[in-house]
């Protein structure tokens, strides 16, 4: 078992790191790192549903895709991540019993009573703590979670906060539950750093023969390489997402509007709107788009039609 002590906070960086070590090493791996703010969501997930996109913007709140399924979740440099790559016998690819056992263990040492949940989330109290998910390919599985230290729980709140508009997808659902921090709960620790090197302790302890592993040079151009061609991309943050319908009545000034579009691959294929006249060529402008709140504001700018944020928002959220 190789662990890493990643002291990395670019969000981008470090999926492109989980990445490349599940796929470019064939020993098991433990990386434990802190990300700067921004929201995760999974492979299989549709961004509008799951975000508050004018929270993401004014917050200046990145939203990355993972390789894994699940839920989203929101980074801070209150939340710790852990990773856990491992390989496993034919047959026995997924268990999260195992998978989460050296979180679970670790905060046993702490005083922490904690347990998983019915949609793999780790809970104390009743409270989830840590959202995990994984990743599978052939018999390598690759394991991470959260775990909650002293997180902005205000903003992760409004920045996961559900669109207004009606949405229909086949995309996977974040489960919505209450949240605590464990800030206050573990004698001697008062930071996430201290934290971080409290975990780092136990499970080099509990893999017994593992060694501390370093990236070297090749590691980090080859992750920074993924970075850049995969998790800092449009096309992979929200274009990989499944099609979808959107729906949604507003005012534009005195007057109520509906809009309706249909997105495949993040790009608007087909719109329908019904509302002051002078916005009805919104129909024929809008197809091609990327569904984004900046591409659609610079084509309303473009024909001139006066829209201030809270209007392009409207076909956005």
């Amino acid at each position: 078992m190789l662990i890493i002590n990643n002291n990395i906070t670019d969000p981008w960086f470090n999926l492109a790191a989980e990445d490349y070590l599940f796929s470019n090493f064939n020993s098991g791996i433990f990386m434990i790192y802190v990300n700067s703010k921004s929201v995760i969501i999974g492979k299989h997930q549709n961004p509008v549903e799951e975000v508050n996109t004018r929270c993401l913007r004014e917050e200046n709140i990145p939203l990355i895709r993972r390789i894994s399924g699940g839920g989203t979740v929101y980074h801070d440099e209150g939340n710790l991540n852990y990773t856990y790559i491992r390989n496993t016998p034919d047959g026995k690819q997924i268990d999260f019993n195992v998978s989460s056992m050296p979180l679970i263990s670790f905060l046993a040492d702490q005083g922490i009573k904690a347990y998983a949940g019915e949609k793999n989330e780790i809970r104390t109290e009743g409270m989830k703590i840590s959202g995990n998910a994984e990743h599978i390919f052939r018999n390598r599985v690759l394991h991470h979670g959260t775990l909650l230290y002293s997180a902005d729980l205000e903003l992760m709140s409004r920045a996961l906060a559900t669109t207004k508009a009606h949405v229909r997808s086949r995309a996977v659902q974040s489960n919505r539950t209450r949240v605590c921090n464990l800030k206050g709960k573990i004698k001697g620790v008062d930071t996430i750093s201290e934290l971080k090197d409290r975990f780092l302790n136990h499970v080099s302890l509990l893999f017994k023969g593992s060694e501390r592993y370093i990236p070297d040079k090749n590691d980090i151009k080859e992750i920074n390489k993924i970075k850049r061609e995969k998790f800092i991309t449009w096309d992979w943050n929200y274009a990989w997402g499944p099609d979808y319908t959107f729906s949604k009545d507003f005012n534009i000034g005195m007057e109520k509007a509906h809009i309706s579009m249909e997105v495949s691959r993040g790009i608007i294929r087909e719109c329908k709107f019904s509302g002051p006249t002078s916005w009805k060529k919104v129909e024929s402008l809008i197809p091609g788009t990327r569904h984004s709140f900046d591409d659609i504001a610079r084509l309303m700018n473009e024909n001139m039609l006066e829209a201030d944020d809270d209007l392009v928002y409207n076909f956005i959220i």
